[in-house]
């Protein structure tokens, strides 16, 4: 079973006007933390810098995520802005955000695939694993594995799947997990708004890909798949050689 969710998100208004909200307060910490970062400049220790730096990021990365809430929001309306990325690169980026909160669950985090240039609307596969490493590695058990597997789909798309080992979804909580604020057996009673698959796909929608959902085949867990269109067209001819595995091949990358 792998098929995109039945239900077509549209973005509620408190949802939109909740992150048009937080922007003015996540400016003003921002602007804090960057003159706390100043005053660490030509300090002994440079720890505290690195510190301070690092929440810069994520202070950065949550204003991306609140414009991509607005951006969900004006969806129909915005002017298409498409940019080019590298899935392979921008996947490795997001396992590497993601490695500290998997070794803190227990978790190995791995990536493997190739280069695969890809047409998207800025920051829309970032986000969009962001959102699917979060869920998988609150459902993987301790000692389980999440995979990020970047590589070409059909003709002219690129697909970045991110597989866990946790309880997986029935066919039914597949067709309703994109509707906003749903939750299903695995998210009940744990943290989240319910709200991370639903931008998601409306996200992938505005970039002319899709969110697909589905059961790993023989093995535990879900395949969230984040499909885009590629870059260029998908190379014809003969055959071509076995992909990779993971000792093999320079494009791999294995995090922890």
């Amino acid at each position: 079973m792998n098929a995109p969710p039945e239900w077509e998100p549209e973005p509620p208004m408190v949802v939109v006007a909740a992150a048009h909200q937080m922007r003015g307060p996540l400016s003003s910490v921002r602007l804090r933390l960057e003159l706390l970062q100043d005053r660490y400049l030509d300090a002994a220790d440079p720890a505290p810098g690195r510190e301070v730096a690092a929440i810069l990021r994520e202070v950065a990365r949550l204003s991306e995520v609140l414009e991509q809430v607005l951006a969900w929001g004006a969806v129909e309306h915005a002017v298409a802005r498409a940019e080019t990325a590298d899935a392979l690169a921008v996947a490795g980026l997001r396992v590497e955000a993601w490695s500290a909160a998997a070794r803190a669950g227990g978790t190995h985090l791995e990536i493997i695939g190739e280069r695969a240039p890809l047409v998207q609307q800025p920051g829309t596969l970032e986000q969009t694993l962001d959102v699917l490493l979060d869920n998988a590695l609150k459902v993987s058990p301790p000692g389980g594995t999440v995979r990020v597997s970047v590589g070409r789909d059909a003709p002219g798309e690129v697909a970045v799947d991110v597989c866990d080992e946790g309880p997986g979804m029935t066919r039914e909580e597949i067709a309703h997990a994109c509707e906003p604020f749903w939750r299903g057996r695995a998210g009940r009673g744990g943290r989240g708004s319910g709200l991370g698959l639903t931008i998601a796909a409306a996200l992938l929608g505005a970039s002319g890909g899709r969110l697909e959902l589905g059961l790993r085949t023989g093995l535990p867990g879900l395949r969230a798949r984040a499909v885009l269109p590629a870059d260029t067209p998908a190379p014809t001819g003969p055959p071509q050689a076995p992909a990779p595995t993971a000792r093999a091949s320079p494009l791999v990358r294995t995090t922890s």
